[in-house]
This record gives C-alpha cells, structure tokens and sequence, in this order.
C-alpha cells in the first residue's frame, strides 16, 4: 500500500465516519445548531482522530512488529482512560467556559460512571484503528512477499538459462578429483571444497533455511578458495561462537557479506586483516564483518544487493533485526543481528 493509497484509504473512512455521525444527530430532535452542540461535536470526532491516530502511528507501530502483545494491551487500556480524560478537557473545561453547558451532570464528572459510559467510544475508535493497521500490516507483508517471490522466480528462471546439468558437472569435478588426488592432493582437495559449495548452492539452497552448521563450511571453504587464488597470503580472522550449529538460519544470508569484504577489501594487509565474527546465544544469531578498503573503492551499500536483502529480512523478521552498515574514511562494518529460525 503506498502512502498516496493510504491516505485515500483515510480520508474515505473520516468521510464515512463524521458523516454518519452528523447525519444522525441532525434526525436527532435536538437543536444540532445550538453553539454548544456545533462545538461538541467538532470536539468530539476532533477526540476520536486524536485517539485513532495515537494507536495507529504510536502504540501499534511500537509494539505489533515486535510482537509484544503485552505493552498493545496495555496500551489500549491506557487509550480507554485517556479517552474520557480528553472529553472533559474539551467540552467540560474548553467548551463550558464558552457556552456555559456542562454535557454531563457536575457530580458525575471524572468519576467510574463517566469513564464507563465513555468506553463504548473509546474501545469502538481503537477498533476502528486497530482493523487499518493490522489491514494495513497484512497488505504491506503480502506485496513483500510478492515481490520476492517474483524475484525468486526471476533468479530461477535466469539459472536455468545458464546452468550446465547439476549432476553432469560434479561427477566431472569427482572424476578430476579422482584424478588428481595422487599427483596434486593440495588441488585435488581445493576441488572437493570447489565442488561441496556448488553442490551446497544448487542443491542445499534450494530450501529458504539450513542448518548454521553447513553455512559455516560454506564461508570456510569460501575463503580457503579465496585465499588459494592469492598464494595463502589473504589476512582474515574468522571467529565462531556458537552455542548450537543445528539450529537453522535463512539460505545464503551470511555469504553476501563475506562476499562483499573480499570483493572491495584490503586482503593481504596482516595489520589490517578482515574479521568475521558469528555467534549465537539461544534464541539469536550475531553476524559482524570488517573490513579496511582502499579509498578508491566504492561501496554500494544502497545498490540492488542491500535493498534484496533488507526486503528479506523484512519479511522474514518484520521489525525484529537489525542491520547496520557504517562506514568511516578506510573502514567497511556489518552488524547482523537475527531470531533463529524454528
């Protein structure tokens, strides 16, 4: 839903909604073009907009991607008793002092009656509001979710275009394997790690999550391929602390990163290494890279790649991620944090 729809969205409801209300106060018999009753009811859905809007762009936003239902409710509670706080304002203290009309009896004013007999309007405007964000939320997480799997399916369809059979290639890369495993064990075993990442791509991946433990001997053999190409002479310190690999994490999350320090870092400086950093506690996994580049180099942290990225973790994790890239003079870091996934 874009904010141009939204906003239509909006103005059709508060259309509907005051004019509905005036409607059935002008069938009413009383005078509705008394000063009093003009000002009351201006006050009144003036009331109801503050309060819808206060739990649609404050509570809801701070507390449904999160999920925590606990500070909802109790922010819907708090919403019934600001509800008859804000009416007293306005037409008891404001309103009064113009026209001299209390709407209420005097003795009943602020009183467990009166807050009573105001939650019928409280609770019917935070349905109201409730509905446009959980509506609004539901909209927002299928056109994401469209819109990956498009991509997906775009990804799929260009592989297919360019892939040699799967099973052809790694029983040529065995038998290569085979082959050399006598006269060059050091190249036949960078073609075993060669062939596990690609089977690891193909095939693995082919699901949306895998376990943390094959991601892992995915970036190993990432970097051992890598080091191979630059005489074993690549600085990188890859630091893994985890309290359970099994446990399951999204397919190919990790390597875009790993990718990007190689591709755009300073590789053979020991003063200056890449770190990796992976930890998990129990519920949540830690993902810090970093790296020194050459200030020519350009890094394109906006570029398509980033902006996949962060629409999966969207999806996959709503508001409850975080990724934050930042970048000084000559120095590139990545902080990942993530949930495991069940």
């Amino acid at each position: 839903m874009t904010k141009k729809q939204e906003i239509y969205i909006h103005l059709g409801f508060w259309v509907l909604f005051i004019g509905m209300n005036l409607f059935f106060d002008l069938v009413s018999e009383r005078d509705f073009l008394g000063l009093w009753n003009v000002l009351q009811f201006i006050a009144f859905n003036i009331l109801q907009i503050i309060i819808f809007y206060l739990n649609y762009y404050w509570i809801c936003r701070k507390t449904v991607p999160g999920k925590k239902w606990a500070w909802l409710i109790t922010g819907q509670l708090f919403l019934i008793f600001l509800f008859p706080v804000l009416r007293h304002l306005l037409e008891e203290v404001i309103i009064f002092r113009v026209t001299g009309i209390h709407n209420y009896d005097v003795d009943s004013l602020l009183t467990p009656f009166y807050v009573y007999d105001n939650s019928y309007y409280a609770i019917r405007i935070i349905l109201f509001s409730l509905v446009f964000y959980f509506v609004k939320t539901i909209w927002n997480t299928n056109q994401k979710m469209n819109e990956l799997l498009l991509q997906k399916k775009q990804a799929e369809l260009q592989n297919l275009k360019n892939q040699l059979s799967p099973h052809f290639l790694f029983n040529t890369l065995n038998s290569f394997y085979a082959d050399l495993m006598d006269v060059h064990p050091k190249t036949a075993e960078d073609l075993l790690k060669l062939s596990e990442m690609l089977r690891y791509i193909t095939y693995e991946n082919e699901n949306d999550k895998v376990y943390l433990k094959d991601e892992i001997v995915f970036i190993q053999n990432y970097i051992s391929l890598f080091s191979r190409r630059f005489d074993n002479q690549v600085a990188v310190d890859f630091e893994v602390v985890c309290e359970n690999t099994n446990c399951q994490i999204p397919s190919l999350l990790l390597i875009h990163f790993v990718e990007n320090a190689f591709k755009h870092g300073i590789v053979s400086d020991t003063e200056k290494p890449i770190k990796i950093k992976l930890k998990t506690t129990e519920n949540h996994l830690f993902f810090n890279v970093e790296n020194y580049f050459i200030q020519s180099e350009s890094y394109d942290e906006k570029g398509i790649g980033y902006k996949n990225l962060r629409q999966r973790l969207e999806i996959l994790f709503s508001k409850n991620y975080l990724l934050n890239i930042r970048k000084s003079d000559d120095l590139y870091q990545i902080e990942l944090q993530t949930p495991l996934l069940k």
